[in-house]
């Protein structure tokens, strides 16, 4: 076997093994599966319902103005580093009163806003922790505004020995490369 094809298969096998999917957990991250205005987000828990417009695509989750929320249990590992993210947008903006939007991830809450002006729709992103098998994304909202949430996204964090494996990896083959091109740069004596 010649050294390109070497290096080839050693890039494949590396791609595989190294870097994992990063794969959404989340069911209907969008609410692309909502199919009328007013309606609960399918495979969503909670008082929030389908709303026209979004970040991305034609639905969000819109939480009214009495206390509402959205939740979606999905499954983790425990101990396992996540990637949860959301956009969140306002649609007003406060005129007193008390307006309060909460998301966690399991019990650990990630953001808390009170008495936030109104906004468009901007990316929240934090790095979390499962403690369990299953974990319980929350988001609630009680305000004299509306908030709006779409493309909830639970991804897995590529472990650090993986990152450690693919760096090693890209060295080793870039040392077969610099070897292999020493060596056809050699001009015979005689």
């Amino acid at each position: 076997m010649n050294n390109s094809r070497i290096l080839v298969l050693a890039s494949i096998l590396l791609g595989i093994t190294a870097v994992p999917a990063r794969a959404d957990l989340v069911t209907d991250p969008g609410f692309e599966s909502c199919t009328s205005a007013g309606s609960q987000p399918p495979g969503w828990s909670g008082t929030a319902t389908c709303g026209v417009g979004g970040h991305s695509g034609d639905w969000e989750a819109f939480l009214g103005r009495i206390p509402t929320t959205l939740s979606q249990s999905i499954t983790t590992t425990p101990g396992a580093s996540y990637l949860f993210s959301f956009w969140l947008s306002t649609d007003g903006a406060p005129s007193g009163g008390i307006s309060d939007f909460t998301a966690s991830f399991g019990t650990d809450q990630v953001l808390d806003l009170t008495h936030s002006p109104g906004f468009r729709y901007r990316q929240e992103e934090f790095i979390v922790s499962a403690t369990t098998g299953s974990t319980l994304i929350d988001f609630v909202g009680s305000s004299v505004l509306f908030w709006l949430v779409d493309d909830v996204s639970v991804s897995p964090v590529p472990e650090p020995s993986g990152l450690v494996l693919l760096a090693a990896g890209v060295f080793g083959i870039g040392l077969i490369r610099r070897r292999s091109d020493a060596r056809n740069r050699r001009v015979p004596t005689g």
